[in-house]
Order: C-alpha cells, then structure tokens, then sequence
C-alpha cells in the first residue's frame, strides 16, 4: 500500500503530486499507454517497467521541472522513457533544447555503467505541460535551429533530430492522450494538474472526474491517495480552504465515497488541533526557557533564541532540565549536554635510567 506523503511544506505542490502518483508503477504504466505512439506501447513489455533512480534536472530549476525516469523492455534491449512535469505561467521556448541536455546526460550515465556498449537504447522524451496560454513553443529540436533557405536543408542531416511527446492539459487539454489506457488516479491527478489556481474551474468541471474520484477511493490506498490530492488542491487554491475543497469533491462522487471524504477531513482536522496543541505547549516551554536562559546570562545571542523558538517539546523539556548545570547558552543547547571541564591525569613519574659509567 503506497503510504501517506510526507508531511513537509510544499516549496513545489506540482513536484509533490506527480512524483507521489506516477512512481507508483501501475500509474506510470497507465501514463505512458496513454502518451506514446501506438507502435510504441505495443512492442513495449509492460511487465518489466521499472522505475530508474537519479535526476537530471539542473538543481536551479527544481522549483519548474520534475523529472522521472523509467525504462522496460523492448526487443532485445531497453527502452527509456524521460518523463518531466511542467508548470509554471509562461511557456520555455527553449524547452527542446533542455530535454536534450536531459537526455544526453541519461546516455552518458547509461553507458558509463555498460561501458560495453555498441548502441545506445532509445529514449522517449515526454513532456507534460500547464501554463495558462498551454503549449505554444517548438516540440521538435531541428525547428529551434536558426537556418533558412538552401543552407537550412543542407545543415539538417548534421544536426539532433527529435521530438518530445507532449501532454498539454493546460485548460483541460490533454494533447494526444488516451484517456482509456489512464488509471483512475492518473487521471485525477492530471486533472488536478490543469485546474492548478483556477478555482471557479475547481468547482465548474469537477464533475469530469467524479467517477474516477470514485474509484480512486474505492481502492485499498484511497485514504492515502486522496489525501495526497487534497493537499495539492490547498497548495494550489490558497483561496479555499479544506473543508471547503471537501465539500466540492464530496459533491461530485456517490455515497461511499462521500463518506470516506468526510472520514478523511475529520482525520485531517483532528491532526490539525493534535499539532496545534503541540505547538502551542512547545511555543510556552520555549518562553519560559528563554526567561530562564535570561535571568541567568542576560540577553541572549539571536542564534540561541532562534533554535529554542524552533525546537520541538520534548527537545526543549531535556533543555530546561539543565538550564541551572550550563556553563553558558550554547552549551545547553549541545546534543550531548553540558560537559564538566576535563580533569587532567598525572602521569607517574618515569624512572630515571641509572648512567652508564
């Protein structure tokens, strides 16, 4: 059962849903059914689809593109399938260009761990896209090479040729898909990727996945799935808030299902008032610690208040236990507690050697 996502600030809401979704390999399978080439997903052994470890993605642009990769067999050898999630207001005009990047780094790990190698085995670059114009920039890589005229036919044999296949579902498009071969949850969450922000589309074409939501939560993992959707719906429409997001969605879906969503918010707000609870026990601890530590050394350097004003409950109870035994603020704060100044040992004196006379 896939688990429940991890409970972190969502710095990339976007990053966070399709990794969450489509590493699970039933998902992805669905996916790429539904993306490639018919050619393609027929001569592909579905079977043998695994998830590849590793990004490609440069560390500065995180925050727009999500990668992952896959690869299964196909004839002798493998096939790979480079997937990137896209979302962001503009459109990368040189996107092409950077799926190549992308794809050639994947090459070169491929062949520096088969150093073996005679041929390189395919890669299938996949692009899915949200913008709020959607998709309106070159797929193939030869159309964004400056050249025109006779000149442009005589360079083009000696320049990459490819293409992306492209998942446009920037305001409900979804380019070539096949929406048959999704599963349920690949659906809803694509879905979910292209109403990213707009909340009057929210509600109005909610409709248009209540039956996949329905199946989604029919399933054994359909708590945890949903809660990884219903956080990505709050990340994304800041405007509303969980309970009325839930209303939206119970609205859509029959009645197990309206059930399991109210299960899951009244789960959700009871972590919600545990964790304030908490918080508010942890935030009283720490002023009186602070007051203590005050009292005691006078002000207190920024670093110290800092980390105590960050710190959980029980990390502050094992500071306050020794705020009158540290010699100075930062040692209280140490992981291994104050340390008592070191004793020096005497060393018995060394025997004189008797002289040679």
């Amino acid at each position: 059962m896939p688990k429940s996502p991890r409970r972190r600030p969502l710095t990339s809401p976007h990053d966070a849903l399709f990794q969450w979704t489509f590493s699970q390999r039933e998902h992805a399978m669905g996916l790429l059914k539904a993306a490639l080439p018919q050619p393609v997903v027929a001569a592909v052994r579905w079977s043998s689809l695994r998830i590849e470890k590793g990004s490609f993605v440069d560390r500065a642009l995180r925050s727009r593109h999500s990668d992952l990769v896959l690869s299964a067999r196909m004839g002798a050898g493998r096939i790979y399938f480079y997937t990137i999630v896209e979302h962001q207001r503009d459109v990368e005009a040189l996107m092409v260009f950077r799926m190549g990047l992308y794809m050639m780094r994947l090459w070169e790990r491929i062949t520096r761990d088969k150093p073996g190698l005679t041929e390189l085995p395919p890669i299938m670059p996949v692009l899915i896209h949200h913008s709020d114009t959607g998709w309106t920039a070159a797929t193939a890589f030869q159309d964004i090479i400056a050249a025109s005229g006779p000149a442009r036919a005589a360079l083009l044999p000696h320049i990459p040729c490819f293409e992306l296949r492209l998942v446009d579902v920037s305001g409900g498009r979804a380019g070539d898909v096949v929406e048959e071969a999704l599963t349920a949850l690949g659906k809803v969450a694509l879905w979910c990727l292209s109403v990213s922000g707009d909340d009057a589309r929210l509600e109005r074409e909610i409709g248009r996945i209540a039956a996949a939501l329905d199946e989604v939560l029919a399933a054994p993992s359909g708590l945890a799935a949903f809660e990884a959707l219903l956080r990505y719906l709050m990340a994304t429409h800041e405007r509303l808030n969980v309970q009325k997001i839930g209303k939206i969605l119970e609205k859509a879906v029959g009645p197990r299902a309206q059930e399991a969503i109210v299960t899951e918010l009244d789960e959700i707000e009871r972590r919600g008032e545990r964790r304030g609870r908490a918080q508010g026990r942890a935030q009283g601890r720490a002023q009186t610690l602070l007051e203590l530590l005050t009292a005691r050394f006078g002000t207190l350097p920024a670093e110290v208040s800092t980390r105590i004003l960050a710190a959980d409950e029980a990390t502050l109870v094992a500071w306050t236990a020794r705020v009158l035994t540290a010699p100075t603020p930062e040692d209280l704060l140490g992981d291994e507690g104050p340390r008592a100044a070191p004793t020096r040992t005497r060393r018995p004196p060394a025997r004189k050697r008797a002289r040679r006379t």
